[in-house]
């Protein structure tokens, strides 16, 4: 009854690959082949437009061309099935490839001579605790895709979830750039640093390696005892990045809290039948201070000093930290059309 039903789907279910099938294909993997670092220099050179040009769809491109993520899983395999010269070759690959990209980028941005940093690069800028979260379901729907080959087409989706070659090159161009952009697009000077998007990078790769290991230890080793301590080494070095994650993770809250509020506070002390539009609003986090700045589109002597001292004390309750703000204010005029009677 149950069968005529729902049919004989058991007959579907999926094996998994054998050990030495996986083996054998993240090996190829593995390689630094040419193919491999001739993709990847393609990748690096349309996601470093993409960047420049600030189009998220060049990058996702990038992504999907980026052949990065296989040493990736080449070597959490063989951390978990303990084959040194594996392990060794994919380190030689990774290691390379991530020169290489840098590289790319650098040259691509000196050649150009682009000054101008978008929010694409900039929101690589500040990589958090949600970026983790992205890295482990990657690396585990990544090492289970490997498992399953009736499911190997989802790797190009997750080569877009859990980039790899955007964050290596928005290395690049930081250190192309140096701080020669701040002054043209008004960012604070340690936004446009190296380090954001190099911890992107190593957070996406620590996240990949600890959960595809695991998902090659439940589905193949997990009977060895031996393995469960290389298992408990790869959920360690996750400590290597938690901790700047986690402090990032409460500024990109704090920002959020300050953002959603700002707008309420500040309805509490305009008069209700005036109009205001706050633009270009930008919160930045330094020394447990709270700097709030952006452009305030207000008609001539709406907004006063008591006013803005009214909002930074009640947000700076709200947040419980010190606020800081500053903000421009722009003469606003608006014509209305009259109401024609009929």
């Amino acid at each position: 009854m149950v069968f005529s039903i729902l049919g004989n789907w058991r007959q579907l279910v999926e094996k998994p690959a054998s050990v030495e099938e996986v083996e054998l294909t993240v090996e190829k993997g593995s390689i630094p082949a040419f193919s491999f670092f001739f993709m990847l220099v393609i990748s690096a050179v349309i996601a470093t437009f993409g960047l420049l040009a600030n189009s998220a769809a060049v990058i996702i491109g990038a992504m999907i061309v980026a052949p990065m993520m296989n040493p990736i899983i080449a070597m959490s395999f063989s951390l978990i099935a303990r084959k040194i010269t594996l392990t060794i070759r994919s380190l030689f690959t990774v290691f390379t490839g991530t020169i290489l990209t840098i590289g790319v980028a650098i040259a691509i941005t000196e050649t150009i001579g682009w000054k101008l940093v978008g929010s694409e690069i900039a929101g690589r800028m500040a990589p958090s605790l949600l970026d983790l979260g992205v890295a482990l379901a990657a690396g585990a729907a990544a090492a289970f895709a490997y498992t399953r080959p009736g499911v190997s087409s989802a790797l190009a989706g997750i080569a877009i979830a859990v980039a790899l070659v955007p964050p290596l090159c928005s290395v690049g161009i930081a250190i192309s750039l140096g701080q020669e952009a701040t002054a043209e697009i008004g960012l604070p000077i340690q936004n446009i640093s190296a380090r954001g998007p190099l911890l992107l990078y190593l957070t996406n790769i620590i996240g990949i390696v600890f959960a595809s290991s695991f998902v090659f230890f439940w589905q193949f080793f997990r009977r060895k005892v031996s393995v469960v301590l290389i298992l408990a080494l790869t959920l360690g070095s996750l400590l290597i990045v938690v901790p700047p994650l986690g402090i990032s993770m409460d500024n990109l809250l704090i920002r959020n809290q300050v953002m959603r509020t700002l707008t309420t506070i500040s309805s509490s002390v305009i008069p209700i039948d005036q109009n205001i539009q706050i633009t270009n609003l930008n919160v930045r986090i330094r020394d447990d201070v709270v700097f709030v700045s952006g452009h305030v589109l207000a008609p001539p002597g709406l907004l006063t000093q008591e006013m803005a001292d009214d909002v930074q004390e009640q947000l700076s309750k709200i947040v419980e930290k010190q606020v800081v703000l500053e903000f421009a204010i722009i003469p606003q005029k608006i014509i209305r059309s009259p109401i024609l009677s009929e």
